[in-house]
């Protein structure tokens, strides 16, 4: 029985040396996550081998507490992998990066034209009852006081 715990432990040691190449290596933030999901599946292999080749059976509930960890991690990586379109999901090349990053440029500087004009003054005019209507500004102007009604 101690040559098939060997065999076992050899593969799940090149199954996890693979699963961190697919780490190191993927392609797309999800064949990453998917590969950490499957490091855990990984790691709980071996909990439940080594429970088997030991005869512990105390460690019956951190192999629980490790699958409950998996399954919730496979739900979040596949409810964030559902909300990824196929153009956010590829890497872009070095143009493209260069291209993105001048377009962020150029809405952060301040030679790009002002998406609103915080120095403008609203004018609103209101009805008033009694007959006479007055103006309201919604912010005074630079170097006027702060009263906010005129006739």
């Amino acid at each position: 029985m101690t040559i098939v715990y060997a065999i076992c432990f050899v593969l799940l040691s090149i199954s996890a040396l693979l699963a961190l190449v697919r780490i190191e290596k993927g392609r797309s933030m999800l064949d990453r996550m998917l590969a950490l999901d499957i490091m855990t599946a990984i790691v709980l292999g071996s909990v439940i081998l080594v429970a088997a080749a030991t005869g512990r059976d105390d460690v019956i509930p951190v192999a629980i507490v490790l699958s409950l960890v998996g399954f919730v991690g496979a739900v979040t990586i596949a409810r964030f992998a559902a909300a990824e379109s196929a153009d956010e999901a590829r890497i872009l090349t070095a143009e493209e990066l260069r291209a993105e990053y001048a377009k962020l440029q150029a809405v952060e500087s301040d030679e790009a034209p002002p998406v609103h004009d915080v120095d403008e003054v609203v004018i609103a005019v209101v009805d008033v009852p009694g007959g006479y209507r007055s103006r309201i500004r919604s912010r005074p102007r630079a170097g006027e006081d702060r009263g906010e009604e005129e006739e």
